[in-house]
């Protein structure tokens, strides 16, 4: 799957508790900080438990992580990517995505899409698309979310069988919650203002 984004430096380093940092609980000794952009990935989180594996293209501007959460004997998948996209807002990086994702599934189609609205973060612009499709003969619903930091954007990706929809979707949103109080850097080790 080709991912926009131009080549540029990553690192990730195992994260340590700065006093007075709300994520200080997450920041156990399996957590990985995304180095350029700041951002933090525990071990576990919001009751899903982050992969072993990342993809990184080695320069900063593609990032990606994996989250698993167990639920009623089915797994919910989360993809986590941090890229630097130039000049480009949530919407527009929403169209880049969508057509490679959706091709992942057959009889694709798409339920809901526009601005996303993230919880106490007004500043944050972000789009969201919800489907349904096809995976190996079951009915499988999945998102796309991208949220437009300025100058680091965020893409989530989920998916998970239809038949759990109700709590998935509940566990997404803690997920959300529990990521969503972060603020990247930028190059220059400033927070980066949407």
């Amino acid at each position: 799957m080709a991912f926009p984004g131009s080549p540029a430096a990553a690192e990730c380093v195992i994260g340590s508790a700065p006093l007075f940092d709300p994520f200080a609980p997450y920041k156990d000794a399996g957590s990985i900080i995304h180095k350029d952009s700041g951002f933090l990935f525990p071990a576990t989180i919001a009751g899903f438990r982050r992969q072993c594996e990342m993809t990184t293209d080695f320069s900063g501007n593609n990032f990606e992580i994996r989250y698993l959460r167990d639920f009623e004997d089915h797994e919910i998948e989360i993809k986590i990517a941090i890229v630097h996209l130039e000049e480009l807002d949530a919407e527009n990086h929403y169209k880049i995505i969508k057509p490679d994702v959706m091709s992942l599934y057959s009889s694709a189609a798409t339920i809901s899409e526009g601005d996303y609205f993230v919880s106490g973060r007004p500043e944050i612009s972000a789009y969201q698309g919800i489907f349904d499709g096809d995976k190996a003969g079951v009915p499988w619903h999945f998102s796309v979310t991208t949220l437009d930091y300025g100058y680091w954007d965020a893409r989530l990706l989920a998916s998970y069988p239809q038949e759990i929809d109700a709590g998935a979707q509940n566990a997404i949103t803690e997920l959300i919650t529990a990521f969503q109080w972060q603020t990247p850097i930028d190059g220059d080790g400033e927070e980066v203002a949407p």
